[in-house]
């Protein structure tokens, strides 16, 4: 790393950020990555060079940089946690899985003992119109802990007679 980058993103932690860090390495119950990044700032306030943080904690050779740029940039939570990645959008709305809940808690259907995943991706398909594949589906009832192959686990209406 050049010597003009670690002045550029020159880390000096005010004694609550210092107090706050030296707390979550203490405690031991946050991720290791942040422990991790939590070192690597405290390391960089002390006037550690990127070299001396690598060899020390282990990390990629970019990684103190940055921590360092994150820091500066954006502050503590954003040193220390990651920023949220896009991914791409849930495939179905909250009434949405709640329907294919609702589906998969009814009796398969005739000539079937249980449901299946491709049976009830058929299912939704038809009832609610969407294009979904059978793993959404399956993230759907893993969510909701429903194991409809199993009998035990599914609720069936009472019929009234």
């Amino acid at each position: 790393m050049h010597i003009s980058a670690q002045r550029k993103y020159q880390v000096r932690l005010t004694p609550e950020e210092k107090t706050t860090l030296q707390t979550l390495i203490s405690k031991g119950s946050a991720k290791a990555r942040s422990i991790t990044r939590a070192r690597i700032l405290l390391m960089a306030d002390e006037g550690h060079k990127d070299l001396d943080i690598i060899q020390a904690l282990k990390v990629a050779s970019s990684t103190p940089h940055d921590i360092r740029q994150h820091y500066i940039e954006g502050g503590l939570k954003r040193a220390l946690f990651d920023a949220p990645r896009p991914g791409q959008k849930k495939k179905l709305t909250g009434v949405q899985e709640a329907e294919v809940v609702a589906i998969a808690c009814t009796k398969a259907p005739k000539g079937y003992v249980r449901w299946t995943l491709d049976l009830l991706t058929e299912k939704v398909r038809s009832k609610l119109g969407v294009s979904i594949g059978r793993t959404a589906i399956w993230h759907v009832l893993l969510r909701n802990n429903l194991k409809p192959h199993r009998k035990k686990n599914v609720v069936y209406p009472k019929s009234y007679s």
